[in-house]
This record gives C-alpha cells, sequence and structure tokens, in this order.
C-alpha cells in the first residue's frame, strides 16, 4: 500500500513539474473581442416562492394550505446576441413614454410635453453627475436616457428627436414647469 502511495505521489509530482514548464507567461489573445456565458440548449433558470399555512381547526385538527408561484427564464444558448433585443428595448421604451404621457393627461398635465421635457433633461445632463443625484432623480435619468444610438430601419420618433438633436426641448420646459 505504502509503495503504492509512493508511485502516485513521484507520478503526480512528475506531471506538475511538466506543466509549470509548459506555462506561457503571456496570456494569449481569445478569438473573441467579449465573452458570452452560454449554456445547453433548453436551460433555464427558475425562480419558485411555497409557502405552507398551517391551521388548528376545531372538528379534525390540522389543516394545511399550500401556495406555491414559480417564474422560470430561458437561459441562452448562443454566443452572439441578435439586435432583436435592442429593437423590443426601444419599442417597448416608447410604450412606456406613451402610457406615461396618457397618465399625465389624466392628471391635467400636458403628458406629451412632460415626458418631452424629462427626456431632454435626460439627455442634457453631464456623464460626471450621474450617480450623484437624488435616488429619485437617478431613476428618472435612467427610465428616460434612450439607447446610445439608434437603427436606420426603425422609424425616428419624437422621443429620439428630443434626445438626439434636443428638438423641442424648450417648448416642453414651458409646457410642463412643474413635472419631473
Amino acid at each position: 500500500m505504502r509503495l503504492l502511495l509512493f508511485t502516485l505521489w513521484i507520478l503526480n509530482g512528475a506531471t506538475w513539474g511538466e506543466s509549470i514548464e509548459n506555462r506561457s507567461m503571456e496570456r494569449s489573445k481569445r478569438g473573441f473581442e467579449e465573452e458570452y456565458l452560454v449554456f445547453p440548449e433548453g436551460s433555464n433558470v427558475q425562480l419558485v416562492y411555497c409557502m405552507t399555512i398551517t391551521t388548528y381547526s376545531k372538528p379534525r385538527g390540522m389543516f394545511n394550505i399550500g401556495l406555491t408561484a414559480g417564474q422560470a427564464w430561458e437561459l441562452p444558448s448562443k454566443s452572439t446576441l441578435s439586435n432583436k433585443f435592442k429593437d423590443y428595448h426601444r419599442r417597448s421604451r416608447r410604450e412606456l413614454y406613451r402610457k406615461l404621457e396618457l397618465l399625465l393627461a389624466s392628471r391635467g398635465k400636458d403628458g406629451r410635453g412632460c415626458v418631452l421635457k424629462a427626456i431632454c433633461n435626460a439627455a442634457g445632463r453631464s456623464r460626471r453627475d450621474v450617480g450623484k443625484g437624488s435616488f429619485m432623480r437617478e431613476i428618472l435619468h435612467t427610465v428616460f436616457t434612450l439607447p446610445a444610438s439608434y437603427d436606420d430601419g426603425d422609424p425616428t420618433t419624437e422621443y429620439e428627436r428630443a434626445y438626439f438633436l434636443k428638438e423641442n426641448c424648450n417648448e416642453a420646459e414651458w409646457k410642463c414647469p412643474d413635472v419631473f
């Protein structure tokens, strides 16, 4: 038994020495510019919440109720990202702005003017100031900041013109003086 352990120890030391000699001190450049974490196709992550409520009831004793809620998200199985996510992000943001316009209009404000004012404020904010404002200011900045570029195939909206070209910003300022 001791001879076997000694032999394994010697072999392990010999291979360890070879692996150190073969290692390069410099890192090799990888084929990808960016790294992506990919999973086997069909993989998902799940969040499940289970709750059990136990009560004592008179005629029979114990009574149990179990509640379960779950959500599953598909994990990425390809190392490239398509543009459909950027398109979806841009379009869902437009829908959010339209809903905010309706909400503000129901409160008696000029919804479009207030949303454009918030977009102009986000566009005009200095990068040095980002992260140093109040909690609400940072939330508003995040919501009303548009992605850095837009696709030429997708029609340009009034929101993008306000953000990138500062169009209608002065008009929006006086239409909505007390919101945002």
